[in-house]
């Protein structure tokens, strides 16, 4: 593995902690400004901007957010990540009533790199399994 290869890996290691840490200024640190992150939540890719309003939100709503990466792959510029993704739902987001409910889920995340940071993200996860375990269908 190529030492670029091995620096991406990192800096996806290193978001991925901060997020699980709720650091959003530490989060930020390992991408590009211009970064985009496209999740099964929305139809468009978020903005930095908009994912500096949603994730503090998501946060809020599920304290206890957690990624927890299984498998991590480089190649050039792109990372994919293998995660369990878990959380519960316990206060109110957007209208919806929390339930209580703990979801755990599989995802899997490209990200492209640019310069050692995270340019563009791609999230793909089974959203209706989410949406069960969490008692909202």
């Amino acid at each position: 593995m190529s030492e670029q290869e091995e620096r991406n890996k990192q800096a996806v290691r290193n978001a991925i902690a901060a997020f699980n840490n709720q650091d959003l200024e530490e989060y930020w640190r390992w991408h590009t400004e211009d970064t985009t992150s496209h999740e099964v939540y929305f139809p468009a890719p978020l903005t930095k901007a908009e994912m500096s309003v949603f994730v503090p939100k998501l946060w809020k709503s599920y304290p206890d957010w957690t990624i927890d990466t299984r498998n991590i792959i480089a190649e050039g510029d792109t990372v994919v990540v293998e995660n369990i993704m878990s959380a519960t739902f316990v206060n109110d987001y957007e209208g919806q009533k929390a339930t209580g409910k703990k979801f755990v889920v599989r995802e899997a995340v490209f990200f492209e790199m640019k310069d050692g940071l995270i340019k563009d993200v791609r999230v793909y996860l089974d959203r209706k399994s989410q949406e069960e375990q969490m008692g909202l269908l």
